[in-house]
């Protein structure tokens, strides 16, 4: 009988062994909600290294971006699975991430100067067409950004936090304070200011 309860334990031993191997012991993931509350913008140069953000007063134009970073709140938190075992997971695996779900998405993005850019763009006038946003290797319109992130189900905590590129030289005004709004599925709209720069 102690041979049959030990070939039984054995055999239960030897399948959490073969499972350890192959399952990954990571933590449950857990989906958390929240909600856009505000953003933060920074100027940045293309020829600094990684992250490229600057407090310098004078950039090249062809080296100008912006960076955006929202500002978020935590909503809720749904409750992990627990999972349970007799051993250790391996740890040679790759764990998934937390599932970050916006309560809204984002509609649209403006950007406009202070300043007059060019005779066909005065101050407080829609400059969207000359700036381009970064996704990973490539650049793209806004509204392209905008409407893959929508296909994807982008997860807008990060939304244009690589940046937007200045795409035109202006050709009036050298210094601007480029201001963002950003329109969101519930109606609000998000503000933000970039510090004076001189465009060269």
């Amino acid at each position: 009988m102690i041979k049959k309860i030990l070939f039984v334990f054995g055999l239960a031993l030897m399948a959490q062994l073969i499972v350890a191997c192959v399952i990954c012991n990571c933590p449950p993931v857990k989906t958390i909600y929240f909600t856009n509350k505000g953003m933060s913008l920074k100027n940045m140069d293309v020829s600094l290294p990684q992250p490229m953000v600057t407090n310098t007063g004078i950039i090249s134009s062809v080296n100008y971006g912006i960076q955006v970073q929202l500002i978020t709140e935590q909503l809720t938190l749904t409750k992990p699975r627990i999972t349970w075992g007799l051993m250790q997971s391996a740890y040679a695996c790759s764990c998934n991430e937390d599932d970050f779900i916006a309560k809204e998405g984002i509609l649209s993005l403006k950007i406009v100067s202070n300043n007059d850019f060019d005779t066909s763009h005065p101050k407080n006038t829609d400059l969207n067409s000359y700036f381009k946003a970064k996704k990973g290797s490539t650049m793209i319109s806004i509204d392209d950004y905008i409407k893959s992130s929508k296909d994807l189900s982008y997860n807008t905590r990060y939304a244009f936090n690589e940046g937007v590129f200045l795409q035109v030289r202006p050709a009036i005004a050298k210094k601007h304070r480029f201001k963002l709004i950003i329109t969101l599925s519930d109606g609000r709209i998000l503000e933000a200011e970039t510090t004076e720069i001189e465009l060269v």
